[in-house]
């Protein structure tokens, strides 16, 4: 019984130890799509759109592997210098859709929010990021549904150094 129960403490720590087998997420550098940024993907394939209009930048980002990930990211002429300003200007702009919940999480430079209606909850994430006279704003793609662990995990991919 000793014995067995020395297995078991070593297979435990074992498995602490090597952890999950999944890939680390890569980095993807936004700078030749014009947008000050860098933001992590999931390491299955990823592909990249990018368009321009009116002066606005307009990244998508989606994951075509097995991993829930799609982030649209726009950048344009800031309006203003305070990232809290434009973090409100966000919430502003959630609040005014007839489908929003409440704000989940916020933080200085951005919130989770939950949206309600289509069935069951959604979430999503606004993310702002200032660079000189840049804004840059992260979000999950249009249209798409994603569970709170998945948007908090988009989430901390998009977090930019201050």
């Amino acid at each position: 019984m000793k014995q067995f129960s020395i297995f078991l403490l070593l297979a435990s720590v074992l498995s602490t130890c090597i952890g999950p087998t999944s890939k680390p997420w890569k980095s993807i550098d936004l700078k030749a799509y014009g947008i000050p940024a860098v933001v992590l993907t999931p390491p299955d394939s990823t592909s990249v759109e990018n368009f321009e209009l009116a002066g606005v930048k307009d990244v998508s980002i989606t994951s075509t592997g097995s991993t829930p990930y799609a982030i649209q990211i726009y950048a344009g002429k800031a309006r203003g210098q305070k990232l809290v300003e434009q973090t409100f200007r966000q919430i502003r702009e959630v609040n005014s859709n007839p489908d929003f919940g409440k704000i989940v999480e916020q933080h200085t430079a951005g919130f989770i929010y939950e949206l309600k209606g289509q069935g069951e909850d959604r979430y999503s994430f606004r993310y702002v990021h200032l660079v000189r006279d840049t804004e840059v704003v992260f979000t999950t793609a249009l249209n798409q549904r994603f569970s709170l662990e998945e948007v908090r995990r988009m989430y901390e991919a998009v977090k930019q150094e201050p």
